[in-house]
């Protein structure tokens, strides 16, 4: 009898499939934090303290209020508004459909809608990666999905157009950034712009020269024009090479 208890219970444990349920691991600080918050609210530094977040990309981000963390320093229970705050790790994030369902592997980052996070679209500052997916859409429609928090600037792949203009925009919003990030931002703003403009200074000063000598010399001119041609090319890996260290300082 007992070898059969024994037989049946080992085959139910190997039968039976075991389903692990993702939690919320990291270390939170105690930090303070004006009025009610929910739990998993975005939070951002802001002139009148640290509040929920309101505005998309928002450099001023620094972590999530998680109000049962895995583990955390210990909080001073009688200080007012000092609240446990995640600023890596895994945690439950609040979340918005305002730009769209969010997927697995997508990036999140701040938005409109209080304290909820939205899908990363384009390049900027982001909370982190989505851990589960979210399929409502709509500013009203709100919920909580589990997040891998890194807070850091992101490249997506939206164009070179949009991500230079992002880069140059992120730049003008260094100011309000912890210093580490405001100064990779304004390095790499740099790098991009002098980047761009020595290219076409370079390609002016080339091509003007080209077309005198094809003044002075007709017979040479398909030397000339190849010399125009290798010219292009060096101006595209100047403003290539600039880019691409810019890229580099970001995800650093």
């Amino acid at each position: 009898m007992k070898k059969l208890v024994l037989l049946t219970t080992c085959y139910l444990l190997l039968a039976t499939p075991v389903y692990a349920q993702e939690v919320a691991t990291g270390l939170a600080a105690p930090l303070p934090v004006v009025g009610e918050v929910e739990d998993g609210s975005i939070l951002c530094s802001t002139e009148t303290g640290n509040v929920p977040c309101e505005r998309t990309y928002d450099p001023s981000t620094f972590g999530v209020f998680v109000s049962n963390p895995a583990a955390s320093f210990q909080l001073d229970v009688t200080e007012e508004g000092i609240k446990s705050v995640m600023t890596s790790g895994k945690a439950y994030v609040l979340v918005s459909g305002v730009a769209g369902p969010i997927k697995k592997g997508d990036f999140i980052t701040s938005s409109t809608v209080k304290g909820r996070a939205q899908k990363a679209s384009k390049s900027g500052y982001v909370l982190g990666m989505a851990m589960e997916d979210y399929n409502e859409t709509g500013a009203d429609k709100t919920g909580k999905i589990l997040a891998s928090i890194s807070i850091r600037p992101a490249i997506l792949s939206s164009g070179a157009g949009a991500n230079l203009l992002d880069l140059l925009k992120s730049g003008v919003d260094a100011a309000f950034m912890t210093p580490m990030a405001a100064l990779r931002y304004t390095i790499a703003a740099l790098l991009v712009g002098a980047s761009v403009i020595f290219g076409f200074m370079y390609f002016g000063k080339t091509a003007r020269s080209s077309v005198e000598a094809i003044g002075r010399n007709p017979l040479a001119s398909k030397k000339i024009q190849l010399g125009v041609f290798i010219n292009i090319l060096m101006t595209i890996l100047i403003m290539g090479g600039g880019l691409g260290i810019a890229y580099l300082i970001l995800v650093m």
